[in-house]
């Protein structure tokens, strides 16, 4: 998969306007929030290149998955309808089990419990799954990106040993919109 150069794009408007619209209600915080956590997930099909035979066929899909209940899911099945990255089609996946995500290119893993957190990054461990959560201490426990809120916006913090395990190279212009930890989570 080609990296595209630019961070231009609907998905890129999407966290710009979100992230500094104000909100009236907390009901529309909530929204916002996670219409900018789908938008930054739309736009890691763009800025990750996952290794050779991860994705199969050039057009075979890249499957988004959420593990546990999130209001990201509507979200995020709303940001991907219809999408196509360097001719793949995105295609959203709501999962019961993490053992389903060897199917998965993207699993966010909404799970607050961390014992079930740590199980789902367990078993995916050793596939080429970019895992994405929202939970404190994601990506010190293997997670390898993690939404933050700083004052009121989304920000990202990347486990960068972990996304090098996973075989998957993360473009600098992501990185640049976030900040890499180093955590040895054995």
């Amino acid at each position: 998969m080609a990296l595209l150069r630019t961070l231009n794009g609907p998905g890129l408007a999407l966290i710009v306007v979100s992230g500094t619209a104000a909100s009236w209600t907390v009901q529309a915080q909530a929204v916002d929030e996670y219409q900018v956590k789908a938008a930054y997930m739309y736009n890691f099909a763009k800025f990750v290149d996952w290794p050779a035979g991860a994705l199969g066929s050039p057009t075979q899909p890249i499957a988004f998955c959420v593990l546990g209940q999130t209001p990201l899911s509507q979200a995020l099945r709303d940001t991907l309808s219809g999408k196509v990255v360097d001719q793949r089609p995105l295609v959203f996946r709501q999962l019961s089990d993490s053992k389903l995500a060897s199917k998965c290119q993207a699993l966010f893993i909404g799970a607050a419990d961390k014992k079930q957190m740590r199980q789902a990054l367990d078993e995916v461990k050793s596939l080429s799954v970019l895992t994405v959560g929202e939970v404190e201490n994601f990506t010190d426990d293997g997670g390898i990106v993690r939404f933050l809120l700083e004052a009121g916006r989304v920000r990202l913090e990347f486990n960068l040993e972990a996304a090098g395990e996973a075989r998957l190279r993360i473009s600098s212009r992501l990185l640049s919109l976030g900040r890499a930890v180093s955590k040895t989570w054995k």
